[in-house]
C-alpha cells in the first residue's frame, strides 16, 4: 500500500469493493438460482412460480365449454386437476352463486376484472365470464398457489436454498463489509499501535526516539506532528534542567546578595562601637552606609517576593481608583531624597494626564517605575533623570506611556532584550541578582502592554513601557 494514500479515499475504496464485489456474487448467484430452477423444474423436482397457471388455463377452456351447465350449479371438477385450485361463481353484481365461498375476497367491481389475472399476495386470481345468448351472466374466479415457496412448501431444503439464494446480496453484502473493513481496520490499527507505543515511551520519560514507519497522509502528518512534539518536550526537558542549574547558581548568588549588606551593616556596627567614645567622632556616614545596605536588601527581598507571584499564570492585577498625579508626584520627591547626596543629578519629571484618576494597580505600577528609575539612579553619576509620563491627545485612549531617560552611563549590550530576562548579569553589575527588570516586563506584560530598552542619544539609558487600562475600568 502506498504511502501517499489517505484514509479518506480508503474508506471509499472500501465502498466500492464492497459494492461490485457483493454486486457481481449476487449476479453469479442468481445466475446458479436460475439454472437451480431450470434444471430441477424440468424433472418436476420442484415446482416454479406460475406452475399452477397451465392449469387455469385448462380449466377456463372447460369453463367456456359447460357454460350453461354452470349456469344451473353444475360446476367443474376443480380439484381434478389439483387440490390446491379453489373456484367460486359470482353473478355479474359479485354476489356469490356457487362453489367455495370467499374465495374472490372483498366485493369487487366485476366489471374491471373479467378476463383478467391479478396476482395478489401468494395467489393468482383468474375472473373468466361465463356466457349464455351472447351475454355475461356469471364469472368463474379461480384462486392458485403463485410463488416459489408457497408452491413448494412441501418440500423444505429447496425452501430453504431458494430463500438463501434469494437473500444472497445482503448475505454477501456482509461478508464483504466484514472481510474488507477487517483488513482496513488492520491496516489503521497497526499505526495506532505505533502511536500507542510512542505515547509510553513519552510518559515514561523517553524522548530518544523518532516515530516511523507510519503510513497514509493522516498518520503521516501525526507521525511528523509527534516527532515535532518530542523534540520540543526534549528541549524543554533540556531548558528545565538547565534553568534548574541556573536557579542553583542563583541561589547561591541570592545568599552572597543578602549575605554582602549585612557584612557591610555589621562592620558599620562595630566600627560605631568602637569609636563612639572617640572625641568629635561623627556618625552619620555610617548611619547613610547602613541606610543604603538596608534599601539593598529591601529591594531585594521585595523583587524575590514578587518573581514567584508574577510568573503564575493567574497573577491578577489588583486595580483601584488611583490619582496617578499625585502618585507620580509623590514618587518624584522620594526619588530626590534618594539622589539628594548626587548633587550634579538633576530628577525631572514630565506628565501630562488628560484625567486625574486612573483604575489600576498601584502598587505593580510602583513595583515597574522603582525598578526603572533605581536603575537609572545608580548609573547615574551627573547628568538628568526624566520620566515623561502622557496619555493619548484626545483623552479617550486606554494606553498610558512610560518614558524614562538618563544621562549615565548606558547599555553595554548591543542586544537589549536580554536585559528582561530572569538573573540576568553584566559586567556593570555583577553583584546584583538580575530581577528588576524582569519583573517590570511580567507586570507591564499583566497589564497588556509592552516594555522595551536602548541607549539615547547622550549615551545613557532609555526605557519606553505603556499599559492599558482596562476598558471595564475606564471613567
Amino acid at each position: 500500500m502506498k504511502k501517499d494514500k489517505t484514509i479518506k479515499r480508503d474508506f471509499y475504496l472500501l465502498v466500492v469493493k464492497v459494492f461490485l464485489s457483493t454486486i457481481i456474487s449476487s449476479l453469479i448467484t442468481y445466475l446458479c438460482l436460475l439454472l437451480f430452477i431450470f434444471m430441477f423444474t424440468n424433472n418436476n423436482t420442484i415446482k416454479p412460480t406460475d406452475y399452477f397457471v397451465k392449469y387455469l388455463d385448462l380449466i377456463e377452456e372447460k369453463i367456456e365449454e359447460n357454460s350453461a351447465s354452470i349456469l344451473m350449479g353444475r360446476l367443474i371438477d376443480i380439484k381434478s386437476y389439483s387440490e390446491k385450485i379453489q373456484g367460486e361463481v359470482l353473478d355479474i353484481n359479485g354476489n356469490h352463486m356457487y362453489g367455495d365461498k370467499g374465495v374472490a375476497g372483498d366485493k369487487i367491481d366485476i366489471g374491471e376484472v373479467i378476463n383478467h389475472e391479478i396476482v395478489k399476495g401468494s395467489y393468482v386470481y383468474k375472473f373468466i365470464p361465463i356466457k349464455h345468448d351472447n351475454s355475461i351472466q356469471a364469472v368463474y374466479v379461480l384462486k392458485a398457489p403463485f410463488g416459489f415457496i408457497i408452491n413448494n412448501k412441501d418440500r423444505l431444503g429447496v425452501v430453504f436454498i431458494y430463500i438463501v439464494l434469494l437473500i444472497s446480496p445482503l448475505i454477501f453484502f456482509i461478508i464483504y463489509l466484514i472481510l474488507f473493513t477487517s483488513k482496513l481496520y488492520k491496516s489503521l490499527f497497526n499505526n495506532i499501535k505505533v502511536l500507542l507505543q510512542a505515547a509510553d515511551k513519552i510518559s515514561n520519560g523517553d524522548f530518544d526516539f523518532k516515530v516511523h514507519g507510519l503510513k497514509r497522509q493522516e498518520f503521516i502528518r501525526i507521525q511528523d506532528s509527534f516527532n515535532t512534539m518530542i523534540s520540543a518536550l526534549k528541549d524543554m526537558i533540556e531548558s528545565l534542567s538547565k534553568i534548574d542549574d541556573e536557579r542553583k547558581i542563583m541561589v547561591s548568588s541570592i545568599a552572597h546578595d543578602i549575605r554582602t549588606p549585612l557584612t557591610v551593616i555589621q562592620g558599620q556596627m562595630d566600627l560605631i562601637a568602637a569609636l563612639k567614645n572617640l572625641d568629635n567622632f561623627d556618625i552619620t556616614p555610617h548611619l547613610d552606609i547602613i541606610r543604603k545596605n538596608c534599601s539593598k536588601m529591601s529591594m531585594l527581598t521585595d523583587n524575590l517576593s514578587l518573581l514567584y507571584k508574577v510568573e503564575k499564570a493567574d497573577f491578577l492585577l489588583n486595580i483601584k481608583r488611583i490619582d496617578l498625579n499625585k502618585m507620580l508626584e509623590e514618587k518624584k520627591q522620594e526619588i530626590s531624597t534618594m539622589a539628594y547626596n548626587k548633587k550634579s543629578v538633576k530628577i525631572n519629571f514630565d506628565v501630562n494626564l488628560s484625567k486625574q484618576f486612573y483604575f489600576l494597580d498601584e502598587a505593580m505600577l510602583m513595583r515597574v517605575l522603582d525598578n526603572i528609575l533605581y536603575n537609572s539612579l545608580r548609573f547615574t553619576t551627573s547628568g538628568e533623570i526624566k520620566l515623561e509620563v502622557h496619555d493619548e491627545a484626545d483623552g479617550h485612549s486606554n494606553k498610558i506611556y512610560f518614558k524614562c531617560m538618563d544621562t549615565g552611563i548606558g547599555f553595554k549590550q548591543k542586544d537589549t532584550s536580554v536585559l528582561f530576562n530572569a538573573f540576568y548579569q553584566d559586567d556593570q553589575y555583577k553583584n546584583h541578582v538580575g530581577l528588576g527588570l524582569y519583573i517590570s516586563k511580567k507586570i507591564v506584560n499583566n497589564y497588556d502592554g509592552e516594555i522595551w530598552a536602548y541607549n539615547n542619544e547622550k549615551g545613557g539609558a532609555t526605557v519606553e513601557f505603556y499599559i492599558k487600562v482596562l476598558s471595564n475600568y475606564l471613567l
